[in-house]
């Protein structure tokens, strides 16, 4: 009787901490080892560390709860960690048609030195970039206004519909 308590209360603390991951801890399991929240875990091949830590991550999170809610209201939500959308932005341009055409010794080519402009820190807010037909990257620098006709046309159909006149 007691063991079957236990374990139903060990089973609905797993579910709440896996539906609701914003503490701390069970953040960093997931992000470790369940990878719920995130595109990758950093260990992918230990699912089940993951699962048994995260009731006792869950217990800690609760008991901690006040000093991690100022915490977060003090040094912001996505304290302690540190968003990192490099991976993203590395797997959404290696889909790229453009980049697509290129031969394979030149996509490596162009991929390495995307990933250099992102690490260098080169690229802002009002940074273009070109792809040429040998695969190198040109940095474009625009201002604010050219970056907002840019971001219009990005979003404007593809298509334009057909005007016809008639008289």
């Amino acid at each position: 009787m007691f063991s079957r308590r236990f374990l139903r209360l060990i089973t609905l603390a797993t579910v709440f901490a896996v539906a609701s991951t914003g503490c701390m801890l069970s953040r960093a399991v997931d992000r470790a080892f369940l990878g719920i929240t995130v595109t990758r875990p950093t260990y992918e091949a230990r699912k089940t560390t993951g699962v048994f830590l995260l009731p006792l991550t869950f217990a800690v999170d609760v008991a901690t709860f006040p000093i991690q809610a100022l915490l977060v209201v003090l040094l912001g939500d996505n304290f302690p960690f540190k968003e990192d959308d490099r991976s993203n932005v590395l797997y959404s341009m290696s889909q790229h048609p453009q980049l697509q055409r290129l031969p394979e010794a030149q996509r490596a080519v162009a991929m390495r030195e995307f990933e250099q402009l992102l690490r260098s820190g080169q690229l802002d807010r009002n940074s273009t970039l070109a792809l040429t037909e040998d695969g190198h990257w040109v940095v474009v620098r625009v201002s604010d206004e050219g970056r907002e006709q840019l971001l219009a046309r990005a979003q404007a159909p593809a298509t334009a519909e057909l005007a016809v006149c008639s008289r």
